[in-house]
């Protein structure tokens, strides 16, 4: 099953924002599980209290169960710590990514996804090298990743070190996709469009969100 973070953000905004995203992850959390997706992780960047985002880690698909609520949300609430002639609306971010979750960083590679063949060996090494086929091509079908390995005499040798390549070369673009992801998922902090929100609450009695009529 795929999972994806949720991810709510402050961009750069001042505290009040930063408290709002507080109450809005718990609001998310809590809706993610109403609407049936599984909550794996949250990881709240900053204070607990006051951070400058978090990310939800869940498990289903979270662009369809959160439909509606992906965007910019609003709270219509006065500062303590302003004047009465401050704004009162605050604006945080929730973005919907999908997750990259490492795997064949360093899972083996399954055998029946190869294409394993002999090949005639080039270069140096010598007349044994050169009047065998010891060399072999190793294709692995879902990523395209091809390699041909001629390091060994044996034949069964060049196979293992050309799984062992195989496996290599799935780790590197793990790795990258994980490092791709991560600074998709960043790059969100800055973008919050202020106006025009999906969702618009005020505080309750218990300082918990509630849905402002329009």
């Amino acid at each position: 099953m795929s999972r994806s973070w949720v991810q709510i953000s402050a961009g750069r905004g001042p505290i009040e924002v930063r408290r709002f995203v507080a109450r809005l992850a718990e609001r998310m959390e809590a809706l993610c599980e109403e609407r049936g997706l599984a909550v794996i992780d949250v990881t709240v960047h900053g204070d607990e209290g006051a951070p400058a985002s978090v990310e939800i880690l869940v498990e289903g698909d979270a662009r369809r169960c959160l439909e509606g609520e992906v965007g910019t949300h609003a709270l219509v609430e006065r500062s303590a710590e302003r004047g009465r002639a401050a704004r009162k609306r605050w604006f945080a971010g929730v973005a919907v990514h999908p997750a990259e979750t490492g795997a064949g960083a360093g899972a083996g590679v399954d055998l029946r996804e190869l294409e394993i063949s002999a090949c005639r060996a080039s270069g140096p090494g010598g007349q044994h090298v050169n009047k065998t086929q010891s060399a072999v091509r190793v294709h692995h079908r879902p990523s395209g990743i091809t390699v041909r390995v001629a390091d060994e005499r044996s034949q069964r040798a060049n196979v293992r070190r050309g799984v062992e390549r195989i496996a290599e070369r799935l780790a590197d673009r793990a790795a990258r996709r994980l490092a791709e992801g991560e600074a998709a998922r960043w790059s969100e902090h800055d973008r919050i469009v202020r106006g025009a929100p999906v969702r618009t609450y005020r505080l309750g009695r218990r300082s918990e969100l509630e849905r402002r009529s329009a």
